[in-house]
């Protein structure tokens, strides 16, 4: 009876050792899920700014051209928008003209402007263009002086770069043709057209 009752334990042990060993069959991990990670640089957001450059101009009046070349020195302020490595926004801008001792000139020039750009994390290369306006000036002895403001476009590009999250340094170039305006019957028309290029530098907000 004993020995009946040992052959049959055995029978049972040896049938079910096949399953057990292969509930330790070895299974491999799975292998984590690789993680997407952000741009470090966002250029998102409201900036506000100061530039300085050299203005090659070009004026008429009385008839014919003449040159009116001027340093400047201004603020800008503009807003960005960001989606994927296309940036995008607008920018307003203000400068003030030096070297004005002249008989034609434009003491001051704005511009209001759509920008667009491709980012390399934080190095941003941009188009822009949009409206420009300038105060012009003419001081002739025998026709009078006059001022008024021209109103034109302006269109360029540059590139910028992030220094640190808040501070970036910029490089742009831009040409404008301000048009022409009325100054009287002893000035005629008085127009420009400006070359110029800035470097400048804003605290991103």
């Amino acid at each position: 009876m004993q020995i009946r009752l040992l052959a049959m334990a055995a029978i049972a042990i040896s049938s079910a050792a096949p399953a057990f060993a292969a509930d330790l069959t070895y299974q491999e991990p799975t292998p984590p899920a690789v993680e997407q990670v952000p741009s470090s640089f966002s250029w998102s957001g409201f900036y506000l700014g100061a530039q300085g450059g050299y203005s090659w101009n070009q004026g008429s009046y009385l008839g014919s051209d003449t040159t009116i070349n001027n340093g400047a020195a201004g603020v800008h302020a503009g807003y960005n928008f960001q989606s994927g490595n296309i940036v995008y926004g607008i920018e307003n801008d203000f400068n003030y003209n030096f070297d004005n001792k002249k008989e034609a000139k434009l003491e001051w020039d704005a511009s209001g402007r759509a920008r667009v750009g491709y980012a390399l994390d934080r190095t941003l290369v941009f188009a822009t263009a949009g409206v420009a306006a300038a105060g012009g000036k003419v001081d002739i002895a025998g026709a009078g002086k006059k001022d008024g403001i021209l109103i034109g476009w302006t269109a360029g590009g540059g590139l910028e770069h992030a220094i640190t999250d808040n501070i970036l340094v910029r490089g742009e170039y831009r040409y404008s043709d301000f048009g022409s305006k009325d100054f009287g019957s002893n000035i005629g028309d008085f127009s420009a057209t400006q070359n110029r290029v800035l470097l400048g530098a804003s605290y991103k907000f």
